[in-house]
């Protein structure tokens, strides 16, 4: 393969945005423990995006405490609806906390659950696919007090949830020149961290142990804004397209070193002038919790094919006009002619 290293490649830190789209559902004259419409604090998209939505997440896993001990314990929360059984009911004097992960099947990775400091503080031992994503919801405590006891409808406990991975993509630039195209297909990350520890505690939520960075993760082929299928499309001049696949990962500090390998091609409208494989390092680029990354690589005449060798321009230069034939100088012609008239 060879090597080059991208001018101008940058990480765009994004961060998420809440939907503000909730639908709060009430209970309907019950004292029952409920849930409202859980939603997601989106960040941006792209063609294929592995993070849950409002439409998309099906379950969540909540745990939670009162005042004297633990009453919930990773129970499974249902859409639609967001129901679960067996009920459990509010009852005066207690003061009530949650927390939650989701999807709900992150339970079977919870551990260290304890109520510290007005917070239910959990470990999640996390195994990455880069297409599970991984979020949690810390809603404020609940003081069971008559005032709350005497609403006509019990409010029930809005989850809002915030990723916990961070989300990546990449874009591509072609600077090449004017009538030069460009494909690009084949994005992959050789070496993302497998798995790593969500620790989820009052003072904020950090990730630690990231291991085994033999995680691969496929991007696709950069295509085209409206694309309907994974098929690299044309890069035209001073345009950028990106991967059609997004992908999660966990959080890392800077000193953490990725490889991205890709195939560009260089096309003069549109004759395939040649393919080219290239290795790229990704460095001091901290990965942050709730964080989306968009990588833009410029590829210009200069590093598509090879830094150490950039492509030299087609030029012409005149050395000079030749003389008039003198051969055969100072012969007498015969030409026919014809003549026609009256």
């Amino acid at each position: 393969m060879k090597k080059i290293f991208l001018i101008g490649l940058a990480a765009t830190a994004m961060l998420a945005s809440c939907s503000n789209d909730e639908t709060v559902e009430m209970a309907q004259n019950t004292k029952a423990i409920g849930f409202s419409n859980a939603f997601v604090n989106n960040g941006t998209r792209s063609i294929v995006d592995p993070s849950f939505k409002t439409t998309s997440l099906e379950d969540f896993a909540v745990y939670g405490f009162t005042q004297n001990g633990q009453i919930f314990d990773g129970t499974k929360v249902s859409a639609p609806g967001w129901t679960y059984s067996p009920l459990q009911y509010w009852v005066a004097g207690n003061t009530y906390t949650f927390g939650a992960v989701a999807p709900a099947a992150q339970s079977a990775n919870v551990s260290k659950v304890a109520l510290a400091d007005g917070k239910v503080g959990m470990e999640v031992t996390f195994t990455n696919d880069g297409a599970t994503d991984l979020l949690h919801a810390a809603p404020k405590a609940i003081n069971c007090d008559d005032a709350f006891l005497a609403q006509p409808n019990i409010p029930k406990v809005s989850m809002t949830f915030f990723h916990q991975l961070s989300k990546v993509k990449f874009s591509f630039k072609n600077a090449v020149g004017e009538g030069y195209n460009v494909k690009v297909s084949n994005v992959k990350i050789t070496d993302a961290y497998t798995s790593g520890t969500l620790t989820v505690a009052a003072a904020g939520n950090t990730w630690s142990n990231q291991e085994n960075n033999a995680l691969e993760l496929d991007f696709g082929n950069v295509t085209a804004d409206d694309a309907t299928a994974d098929e690299a499309a044309f890069i035209a001049n001073a345009a950028t397209l990106e991967s059609y696949n997004e992908k999660l990962m966990i959080p890392m500090a800077s000193t953490a070193t990725y490889t991205v390998t890709f195939t560009a091609e260089l096309y003069h409208g549109d004759v395939l002038l040649g393919s080219y494989d290239h290795n790229v390092k990704i460095e001091n680029v901290e990965f942050k919790l709730g964080y989306c990354y968009d990588f833009e690589a410029t590829l210009t005449h200069e590093n598509i094919v090879d830094p150490e060798n950039p492509l030299k321009p087609i030029e012409f230069t005149v050395d000079g006009i030749t003389d008039w034939n003198k051969d055969n100088l100072d012969q007498t012609l015969e030409v026919p002619t014809t003549q026609s008239g009256n």
